[in-house]
């Protein structure tokens, strides 16, 4: 088996196994229970405390950088792509552009607040920066292409090289022939992503698949500073904490 082989032919299943059945493992490991979460593990680690004004905007062009990428993928890119109409694979293209420049800033602010501001970086491990790491890399070099290389297009461009290997992973009839010429940035941030989604389930973001999920819907959490109004424990009035 040659390179070609092992990151377009095995590694996608690899990811896929990973990433959807270690989760399940790390649940139940130590106790059956999933909500009970046997890796005590299982967390967050959230750094939100500190430096939070530190992300500012960059913290919403994070979040809104995913779900445009997501959308964008998923809606545009595979749909457009494989079931067609194929013009949605051009609005794919901008969609992704928009999304990853957001993602992308969120992510380089994201590290810089990691090392730069002392009660971040103690806390931080090393999983923190090796997850920023691959978004960084995955995004930047999607950017590159989109923007400079322009490897969306021409004879290798995502329709001739990309789609058609991808296929061929979705319905099981593996081919990485088409994968043998493709832009080395192209291989580059495939490789990447499917190495992101083989080290989730052994990070804090395998969070994401936590039970209940009832977290999308509950109500918010109020975080304040010292000094600010809170209610009493009693009574109906309110109180400066000091």
């Amino acid at each position: 088996m040659n390179w070609n082989d092992m990151f377009f032919l095995a590694l996608p299943y690899v990811t896929i196994l990973l990433f959807f059945l270690a989760p399940v493992w790390r649940a139940f490991s130590g106790q059956w229970a999933w909500s009970a979460r046997g890796d005590f593990e299982w967390t967050p680690r959230p750094s939100g405390f500190f430096g939070r004004r530190s992300m500012g905007m960059a913290a919403l062009a994070l979040h809104w950088g995913v779900i445009t990428l997501i959308f964008g993928h998923l809606f545009l890119g595979l749909v457009g792509a494989l079931w067609g109409p194929i013009i949605l694979t051009d609005y794919f293209r901008w969609v992704g552009l928009a999304g990853g420049l957001m993602f992308l800033y969120g992510l380089i602010v994201a590290l810089l607040r990691r090392i730069l501001i002392d009660e971040v970086r103690v806390m931080s491990k090393l999983e923190d920066y090796v997850i920023l790491c691959l978004l960084i890399t995955a995004a930047g070099s999607a950017l590159w292409m989109a923007i400079i290389a322009n490897d969306f297009e021409g004879n290798w461009g995502w329709s001739s090289t990309v789609f058609p290997w991808l296929e061929s992973i979705l319905t099981f009839s593996p081919d990485a022939s088409s994968m043998q010429e493709a832009p080395l940035l192209t291989k580059l941030h495939l490789i990447v992503s499917m190495l992101f989604f083989c080290y989730i389930p052994f990070t804090k973001m395998v969070h994401l698949w936590s039970y209940p999920f009832e977290y999308v819907t509950r109500p918010f959490i109020s975080i304040r500073e010292r000094g600010s109004w809170v209610p009493r424990p009693l009574g109906h009035q309110f109180r400066r904490r000091r």
